[in-house]
């Protein structure tokens, strides 16, 4: 049976724990006492007593990790990296995944940027002062227009991300895999127009690029000829297309000048506004009726013939 504990023994004992003293160097002081004569005064006068939380301490204390928090949302740090190098100067050596979870720990969750083209400072302005410029235009005005652009088209459907689902097996199987052909031949360029009245001809470019005698080419068949389909002089339309440099050449600018197109407003077309465009929806109702083939083509001719059948 073990002795009783004297009047003087509990009363530093019970001073001890009200001091928050851990068991161990309670005991390393007074060998004799035993956890469970320790656990029973700490029930007795601790009744609610501050435990120290186990596991090792947090490198980064709140107000560090408030001023890591704000960077990441505000864009000033661009990602865990760049806010390692920045606490490292700060005198807080951690590793990425230990900013990663201190960072779900304050409730940041990582999401996949949303891809969008590059315009610069620059071509923002040019963009903004263009839209208020033709803010004022009727749908009459609008009517005018024949907005022109190319798309790629490619043999073995989109360049984005592709998903399968599964089960958890572990065996590859082939759908699960998207096969890619080896050099840049796995498609086909094509250019057209559209009209409020409906979409112009089109013109699918197989084995060249399109430099600027194949773009006057290409003006010169698809794009009179959708003139002439709905009945309209060049002097009738404003012909809409981007920057790019066969769209700007001295050849192209010299035939849009013969054959009675008002230069200025062609040239009048903001840098870097694919965005702009409205040519880029129909690109996307067109591709989406090609991936409803059952098939795909073989061949670029075989692609050819499908996009001249669904434009």
């Amino acid at each position: 049976m073990p002795a009783r504990l004297t009047q003087d023994l509990r009363n530093t004992l019970q001073s001890l724990l009200q001091r928050g003293l851990s068991f161990s160097k309670i005991r390393n002081l007074y060998p004799g006492v035993g956890n469970s004569t320790l656990t029973r005064l700490r029930k007795l006068y601790c009744p609610d007593p501050a435990r120290p939380l186990g596991g090792r301490p947090k490198k980064l204390g709140a107000e560090t990790m408030s001023l890591v928090s704000r960077g990441l949302r505000s864009g000033a740090l661009d990602d865990p990296r760049v806010a390692q190098e920045s606490l490292r100067s700060m005198g807080h050596d951690i590793s990425i995944n230990g900013i990663r979870k201190s960072l779900r720990r304050n409730g940041l969750k990582s999401r996949r940027k949303v891809k969008t083209n590059f315009v610069s400072k620059t071509n923002k302005r040019l963009r903004l002062a263009w839209a208020k410029k033709h803010r004022h235009l009727t749908i009459a005005d609008w009517h005018r227009w024949v907005s022109s652009d190319e798309t790629r088209i490619n043999l073995w459907g989109s360049d984005g991300n592709s998903f399968y689902w599964t089960n958890g097996g572990r065996i590859m199987q082939s759908y699960q895999v998207k096969s890619q052909l080896q050099g840049n031949d796995g498609g086909v360029m094509f250019w057209s127009c559209i009209t409020a009245e409906g979409p112009g001809y089109g013109t699918t470019i197989i084995e060249d690029a399109i430099n600027s005698g194949l773009y006057v080419d290409i003006l010169k068949t698809s794009l009179n000829d959708t003139l002439e389909h709905f009945g309209k002089t060049p002097s009738d339309v404003r012909f809409q297309q981007d920057r790019a440099t066969p769209h700007t050449s001295g050849i192209t600018k010299q035939w849009f000048t013969e054959n009675g197109f008002n230069l200025d407003e062609i040239m009048d077309w903001p840098p870097q506004s694919p965005d702009l465009n409205p040519i880029e929806h129909v690109w996307h109702l067109l591709k989406l009726r090609l991936n409803k083939c059952p098939t795909r083509p073989s061949t670029k001719d075989e692609l050819e013939r499908r996009i001249n059948i669904q434009w």
